[in-house]
């Protein structure tokens, strides 16, 4: 689903919003479309009941129509959101519903466009041009966003085919001939977790499918899926099933 230029979106009211502490995201069914610019802070809220959760540096279009509830948040955030009519459609012409941003940047246009309607400076052609110039650099970060997205991948099908080599972080950046912390950040971006913590997740599920369906020691499974230390394996299958490799072995051979 994508935001459509034409015909153009057209513009109804901004503002900066700050949450003080314990105060959620209103719950409702808007009669407009809403661009969310996070700046601070984590916003949470539920879209017909699917969960949204967006951090410093990421954009989220509310769509006209939805059911919005809102949600408990730790931290209290601070974004600026425009109102507006807009066009939807299926497919890729057009704007993506999330992204993220180059937060300066945005954040010059959205002072200005802030001063100019606050003040009642601008003309109603004026305040849309400044949304349209938002959008569109909004637009144009986001070929950049697909080319992370594109590298995420790449980084998480390499996870999935060597899981059971010992491979790291820099295994992953030397073979993509990126900085480890580069990779960490657009692979966190795109999935939500970690390089780390995904490899972990993937060791630990063929983990417990080889205890399950075969006769294999925990010792055997722990090197067949990577681990050079017994008991680093014992403590994450621990931490993340809540039993031992050899409690479960022994339920399933007895």
């Amino acid at each position: 689903m994508v935001l459509r230029f034409s015909p153009p979106p057209d513009f109804k009211t901004c503002d900066t919003k700050r949450f003080v502490p314990r105060e959620e995201h209103i719950t409702r069914i808007h009669k407009r479309s809403v661009l969310i610019l996070m700046t601070e802070g984590v916003l949470r809220f539920a879209e017909n009941g699917k969960e949204i959760e967006l951090t410093r540096g990421e954009y989220y279009i509310q769509r006209q129509g939805l059911l919005q509830e809102g949600l408990p948040l730790d931290r209290p955030p601070v974004y600026f959101f425009i109102e507006f009519d807009g066009s939807f459609s299926e497919g890729s012409d057009g704007l993506s519903l999330r992204g993220r941003f180059d937060t300066q940047r945005i954040q010059t246009l959205t002072e200005r466009f802030e001063k100019a309607f606050t003040r009642h400076t601008a003309d109603p052609y004026t305040l849309n041009s400044y949304m349209l110039r938002i959008l569109s650099e909004l637009l144009s970060n986001s070929s950049e966003s697909d080319e992370n997205s594109n590298l995420a991948e790449l980084v998480k099908n390499y996870i999935n085919a060597n899981y059971s080599s010992k491979i790291s972080l820099d295994d992953i950046a030397k073979k993509f001939s990126y900085t480890p912390d580069y990779i960490g950040t657009v692979f966190k971006r795109t999935f939500g977790i970690t390089p780390h913590r995904y490899l972990s997740e993937v060791r630990m599920e063929q983990a417990r499918w080889l205890l399950e369906n075969t006769r294999m020691s925990a010792e055997q499974i722990s090197a067949s899926i990577g681990y050079e230390d017994f008991s680093s394996f014992y403590r994450c299958f621990k931490k993340t099933f809540g039993s031992s490799p050899r409690s479960l072995c022994r339920k399933n051979k007895s």
